[in-house]
């Protein structure tokens, strides 16, 4: 007779990869599964050892302290909570030039996995809204804190600039505001150009984009709503059928837009909102009395 081993089940919470991923107060949130266990440390994450001198000392676990690092870098990298469960895998294009994005995301993250030391060109990804220009540059973020430990952060620009205004009332610098940012391995930097577009914006910007431009070991990908050519109206029938609106470079500037073409690759996008698309859940029903 020959037997057959049962295969364990996998965990129903993480699906065997020993964390859970949540939005807690709008930002992500990363822990331990409950299924995880750690011989070597019994789950406190720090094990006595001896030195040379039979000296005992608390040293980290050698066995989960990659894995709780890593969390600690997703739950300090500023990730909105409600992009907990996105993935490249779920994400589903629609049109040519999505599909490119797509593919062109998933090529970037494996260059990046394997060399993750070499420098990289960043990626700035270029389309209306509702098109899934945040979804694929989360999801690049995630999993390469998760997977390969890497530093990184988000930031929504439009709303550094509000925390940095507020922050001015608190007597907090503007630097000890942007200095996580800028010494990060890997950022991203939603909604790029968003704002009234000032003198003081766009000094802001530029430390950002000065300092990542300057520095060869970090990786910067962007989103923005804005094109990188003016959009010209077109008349039909007598009826302007295209607003008009500013080009990225003419929101941001010559010199800022000439170092974005230097950092990154355009990765343009296309098609209708899908947000517009989506139907409101239904109203709760009222028991009568």
């Amino acid at each position: 007779m020959t037997s057959t081993k049962t295969l364990p089940k996998a965990c129903s919470k993480c699906r065997d990869t020993k964390y859970t991923l949540s939005n807690r107060g709008g930002k992500m949130q990363a822990k331990l599964c409950p299924c995880f266990e750690c011989a070597e440390c019994d789950g406190e994450g720090r094990v006595f050892r001896q030195d040379d001198r039979g000296m005992a000392f608390l040293s980290d676990c050698g066995h989960c302290s990659a894995l709780r690092q890593r969390l600690r870098l997703l739950n300090d990298s500023g990730i909105p909570g409600k992009f907990a469960n996105t993935t490249l895998e779920i994400y589903q294009p629609i049109g040519l030039p999505n599909k490119k994005a797509l593919s062109r995301a998933r090529d970037f993250l494996g260059d990046v996995k394997e060399a993750p030391q070499e420098p990289h060109r960043g990626l700035l990804f270029v389309g209306g809204p509702g098109l899934g220009k945040t979804h694929l540059v989360i999801s690049i973020l995630k999993q390469l804190i998760l997977e390969e430990g890497v530093d990184g952060k988000f930031v929504d620009f439009f709303q550094l600039l509000s925390d940095i205004r507020h922050g001015y009332s608190q007597d907090e610098s503007e630097m000890s505001l942007i200095e996580p940012y800028l010494k990060s391995r890997v950022l991203v930097i939603d909604e790029l150009a968003k704002g009234r577009n000032n003198e003081w914006e766009q000094t802001i910007l530029d430390q950002f984009i000065s300092a990542r431009y300057n520095a060869a070991d970090k990786i910067t990908l962007f989103t923005t709503n804005y094109s990188d050519q003016s959009t010209v109206p077109s008349e039909t029938k007598g009826r302007t059928t295209t607003l008009q609106k500013q080009s990225l470079e003419e929101k941001v500037g010559e010199r800022i837009f000439s170092r974005l073409t230097q950092m990154c690759d355009f990765i343009k996008m296309e098609g209708d909102d899908y947000r517009k698309k989506m139907k409101p859940p239904p109203k709760p029903t009222r028991r009568k009395k």
